[in-house]
């Protein structure tokens, strides 16, 4: 199993050198994207990766989490590119139809679920709830060799997600500030440090303004995602 981080960001991040959250997942011919924020499907056209996937699977609905999806579906439309499977939790096909409805001629199959999962060869993807600021979700990745923990926007502790650590082989977790960012819903650097030090951690979805305090604090204690990184697991 391969990771690419096509964002990184958070929702407050400035600039470009880090885009809204985004990971491709490959295993073998298989390719699934974990949520697709603003920038991301650029960062994948860029990297000539556009038809390295067939499925999306989406957190939640804040905008940083799918906002480059729109802009996707109509390029894989130009492109006649096949149509692309979706999973989200509740809430994304409104905001699809509402798009389509004004014009853009997108299309998706789509899968709404409290707690989505599929299946793509010998992939597996299924979800258990988060704990955020809205209703969201981790996604788990089980290729039948390595397993990925992707826990989404969540602030920690968060029961359902600690509760799928057994057997997990690489967290990859947001940490959207330095020290306590709980009341919006996330989790902080030292407390993702303090909740995971017993796994292999990779921190994401930070703000680009904090990464050197960021980097500081982890010392050799975990891996800061940057675009583009690459990590086998």
């Amino acid at each position: 199993m391969e990771l690419t981080f096509l964002g990184t960001g958070a929702g407050a991040t400035l600039g470009s050198s880090r885009f809204r959250s985004s990971i491709l997942v490959a295993s073998g011919a298989v390719g699934v994207l974990l949520d697709m924020g603003a920038g991301a499907n650029l960062r994948l056209e860029d990297m000539g990766l556009t038809k390295s996937f067939q499925a999306l699977f989406v957190t939640h609905t804040h905008l940083d989490h799918f906002n480059g999806l729109p802009d996707h579906l109509v390029l894989r439309k130009i492109t006649a590119m096949p149509k692309l499977f979706v999973a989200s939790p509740p809430g994304l096909g409104p905001v699809l139809s509402a798009m389509k409805a004004a014009g853009n001629d997108i299309e998706v199959e789509l899968l709404e679920a409290d707690l989505p999962r599929s299946s793509l060869g010998d992939v597996e993807v299924w979800s258990v709830p988060g704990c955020h600021s809205i209703y969201s979700v981790a996604y788990v990745v089980d290729d039948g060799k390595k397993r990925l923990l992707y826990s989404g926007d969540t602030r920690e502790p968060c029961e359902p997600i600690l509760r799928e650590l057994k057997g997990v082989d690489l967290v990859v977790h947001e940490s959207s500030c330095l020290e306590d960012c709980s009341r919006w819903g996330h989790t902080s650097v030292q407390e993702a440090l303090n909740f995971f030090s017993g796994k292999r951690l990779v921190l994401t979805h930070i703000p680009s303004q904090i990464v050197k305090e960021a980097e500081q604090l982890v010392g050799g204690k975990a891996i800061i995602a940057r675009d583009g990184l690459m990590i086998r697991m």
